[in-house]
């Protein structure tokens, strides 16, 4: 046995940060503390590599904690992209909390951030009325609710005198018997506004609220609770005083929301503290049911909750995704200095945040932005608005809004216009040519059903050189230099025209188009890559205006941002410091690199961002070596030339899919539950289908399905009943990270391959160049593919170990991963890894798991 000790005695450790540590910390996590907490000290980031069972959880939460006690910071603010992930902070918060005794040992107060889909009572429900998304569903509803509960709003609840014990009561002036709520006189006869007062009448709410507990029918019930409204969102028809004949107001029709009058009523109060959740820690289901059972909005609640929280924890999307960043700065101010982040699986960092980092426009979204701007347009001319309405005030309010901009005419809304309407035919030009030429007929098939449901990619350059695309080379051509701007410009003031217009309730998209074309003009070529995006989508089409292919794809154009470390910088720098680990984050320089901690490091004169501290750290597994081997097999590259087609008859096989056949079979015969992960879901199926035929274990298939069926798999592979299993995955695949196999869960784990991404692809070959470019020639396939592919490996076999007790094997198929192999990854390893791992012949693998597991 290792001579090292297991643990640290915490009333050994010299160190306050050791009270927040439920049990004693293994002797890597108390260094691993002690280093992110200095860094966070200096306001600075530490980089953090840990072998999967670490601690490595722990070791950010108790060194943010401590800084949180020193006043470096004031929360701290984990994200991960995988959901085991989260629940594994939940955890360790809830540990922690367990853990504290004595008088002075305040809990640790913990909340989970979560999207409106997760937390609004009738969208959980499925009860949102209309065919509308989650989000533009809640926006009526709580528009409707605005209406109603406004101060300055004169709509007559179904209310009397004296309700509410007498907080209702008539206007103060004399001869009005209009009601007045929370002021002594109606909104027609305040003489002034209280500037200090809320938009909202927290009266009118309450009894808003009050009407809708009184309307009887079932109640919703959600999360185990009973709410005190109707199953169905009410209408405002139900609660206003007036005739069943009587035509509601424009603007005050509608469903509306009554959890969100309750938040309202309650003037901004939550209603819901942390002791709702166990150990402090409030999760989704227990918010819910708190703020449910008292009427009271969830998601109100959660941005109440969330400057009082210690931890907070999330996705990436909080994090770094500019709209929800935006949303939720603005919401609840706390992606700020006083915040100390926390990045898990941050080896997924760069490819996660490529898509939310980049920009698309639908063809939808630039014919609806075409539209703002006609109707803008016909409101300017006195001719506009919807049957009934009043043109004359459309074209006051609109020539009002135009006058507040000098850059900005009709002339210039008349121009976007027709830049739109050329961006639109030129998108339609573009999809029909590719269509054409990809699939010839492609009409016919579609109609045949047999046009393939597939998503293609269509390049606007050469993705392997920098030159401008040739959407933005026909613009130029078409309008002057300065389009992009003037686009911009006129589209924004279009919303604003909307936005101002008192008989409207349109939601302008043309200022979000407008944004979109400017970037699209302005932003560097060899960074952004441009392209179409087709996403196959069969439906209905009865507008004889869109173009054919309408009916069987949507059209997109895409800004596709192949180096995002631009962006994640600034992000990083908005903020106190923090911790971004993995269990694979070497080689660091690249990891830097591509993170935005180089540039950090760096600083930056003309962003005015000073130099800050960037340190990193690396821990191995810190469990006894001998109750763990590590090969690789040497055999000839996996790749697509060398293994041929995936037949599944021996003698038809290539000598090298033949050798992984048979290793596949010894590896799957040997002792416990055995994972084999391929390069790919296809190769994945042929190993299911081969080894089925020649092993006795049942062997399961996992497929990139839904995360339910998932779970389903993986119950049956960790079911305990005497008998072990193989599953077989893809290493790109979803059960290779995040899921734990702890104890008796794990006992092999096979990677076949170098799980290489398709480089064949557009984006693929412009994120490569992008990176030849910017650093140095060829150093784009080693950032872009070989690391996050090598990585992929690392976090496959790393399943396999997770704490001192537990025994197992890794076992790499493909003799890259040897040191002085042709096209060698070893390199690519960890440092520990390469010291680790030994190389074995195919024909001793058989001898060398059964003398293993014969010595356990």
């Amino acid at each position: 046995m290792t001579d090292s000790p297991r643990t640290v005695a915490r009333d050994s450790l010299d160190a306050r940060w050791a009270d927040w540590f439920p049990f004693d910390p293994y002797p890597q996590q108390a260094d691993g503390v002690e280093r992110a907490l200095d860094a966070m000290r200096d306001g600075g980031f530490l980089a953090l590599e840990g072998a999967c069972g670490t601690g490595k959880t722990l070791i950010a939460l108790a060194a943010g904690l401590q800084a949180i006690e020193e006043d470096v910071g004031e929360r701290v603010f984990a994200v991960t992209p995988v959901k085991q992930q989260l629940k594994q902070f939940l955890a360790e918060v809830r540990a922690i909390n367990a853990g504290r005794s004595g008088e002075d040992a305040a809990p640790v107060d913990g909340l989970v951030v979560v999207g409106k889909r997760d937390l609004l009572p009738y969208a959980r429900t499925d009860a949102l009325p209309g065919e509308q998304g989650t989000h533009d569903a809640a926006s009526d509803l709580r528009e409707t609710t605005v209406s109603l509960v406004h101060r300055e709003s004169t709509q007559a609840l179904d209310v009397s005198p004296g309700a509410l014990d007498g907080r209702i009561d008539v206007c103060a002036a004399s001869d009005c018997d209009t009601l007045s709520y929370a002021e002594t006189r109606c909104p027609d006869h305040r003489e002034e506004r209280d500037e200090e007062a809320p938009w909202y009448d927290p009266v009118r709410a309450e009894a808003l609220c009050s009407l809708v507990e009184s309307m009887g029918g079932d109640p919703l019930e959600t999360a185990g609770v009973t709410a005190p409204y109707p199953a169905e969102p009410p209408h405002s028809r139900d609660v206003l005083d007036i005739y069943e004949a009587e035509e509601l107001p424009a603007g005050e029709a509608g469903y509306f929301d009554p959890f969100f009058a309750r938040f309202l009523a309650d003037e901004g109060w939550p209603g819901v503290d942390f002791s709702a959740g166990e150990h402090n820690v409030l999760d989704p289901e227990a918010l819910v049911a708190a703020a449910v059972r008292r009427g009271t909005c969830p998601h109100e609640c959660l941005a109440a909750l969330m400057p009082e929280a210690d931890v907070l924890v999330g996705n990436y999307n909080h994090a770094f995704d500019p709209i929800t960043r935006q949303l939720t700065a603005e919401k609840a101010g706390v992606l700020d200095g006083d915040t100390l982040l926390v990045v898990d699986e941050a080896h997924m960092l760069e490819e996660r945040v490529r898509d939310l980092l980049s920009e698309t426009c639908s063809l939808h979204a630039l014919r609806t932005a075409h539209r703002d701007l006609a109707l803008a347009r016909e409101y300017l001319s006195g001719n506009g608005g919807e049957p009934g309405a009043d043109s004359g005030a459309h074209q006051r309010h609109a020539r009002q809004t135009l006058a507040e901009f000098d850059s900005v005419d009709e002339r210039e809304l008349a121009f976007t216009q027709s830049v739109l309407e050329w961006a639109a035919a030129t998108v339609d030009d573009e999809v029909s040519a590719f269509l054409d030429e990809e699939f010839g007929d492609w009409s016919r098939q579609f109609a045949e059903g047999s046009l393939p449901e597939a998503d293609h990619e269509i390049p606007l350059r050469d993705p392997e050189s920098v030159e401008t695309d040739r959407f933005t080379d026909r613009a130029l051509s078409e309008f002057p230099d300065d389009v992009w701007t003037r686009v911009r410009d006129a589209c924004y003031v279009a919303g604003q025209v909307h936005e101002n217009d008192g008989q409207t309730e349109r939601t302008p998209t043309a200022p979000t188009v407008g944004r979109f074309v400017h970037q699209w003009g302005i932003l560097d070529h060899g960074t952004y890559f441009r392209e179409l995006e087709l996403e196959y989508s069969e439906k209905a089409v009865t507008d004889t205006t869109l173009p054919e292919w309408a009916g069987a794809f949507n059209a997109s154009l895409v800004l596709f941002n192949c180096i995002p470390r631009d962006p994640l910088a600034r992000v990083l720098d908005d903020l106190a410091g923090g911790v971004l680990m993995s269990a694979t984050l070497e080689p660091f320089d690249v990891f830097e690199r591509v993170s935005g901690l180089e540039l950090l490091g760096e600083g930056s004169e003309a962003e005015e961002r000073q130099p800050r501290r960037v340190e990193d750290a690396t821990y191995g597994l810190g469990f006894p070596p001998e109750n763990r081997a590590s090969w690789v097999l040497d055999l000839p590259a996996f790749t697509y030339r060398n293994r041929g087609p995936p037949v599944t008859e021996y003698e038809e096989m290539t000598r090298t899919r033949q050798g992984y056949a048979s290793a596949l079979v010894t590896a799957a015969r040997s002792h416990g539950n055995v994972l084999v992960c391929m390069p790919s879901y296809r190769e994945a199926e042929w190993a299911v289908e081969y080894l089925r035929e020649r092993i006795e274990k049942p062997v399961l298939r996992d497929r990139s399905t839904e995360s339910s069926e998932t779970d389903a798999m993986l119950g049956r592979f960790f079911q305990d009943d005497d008998s072990h299993r193989v599953l077989v995955t893809s290493a790109r695949g979803t059960v290779t990270e995040g899921v734990d196999y702890h104890g008796e869960r794990l006992h092999c784990v096979v990677v076949v391959g170098v799980p290489y991404a398709n480089t064949s692809t557009p984006r693929m070959g412009a994120v490569m160049n992008a990176y030849d470019r910017e650093f140095e020639q060829g150093s784009g396939f080693d950032t872009a593919v070989q690391v996050p592919a090598v990585r992929k490996s690392r976090q496959a076999f790393g399943r396999v170990i997770r704490g001192p007790d537990e025994v197992g094997v890794r076992l790499l198929f493909d003799r890259r991963y040897l040191r002085d192999a042709p096209r060698s990854v070893h390199h690519v390893l960890g440092e520990t890894e390469r010291e680790e791992f030994s190389a074995v012949s195919p024909d001793m693998l058989d001898l060398a798991l059964e003398q293993f597991w014969t010595s356990r």
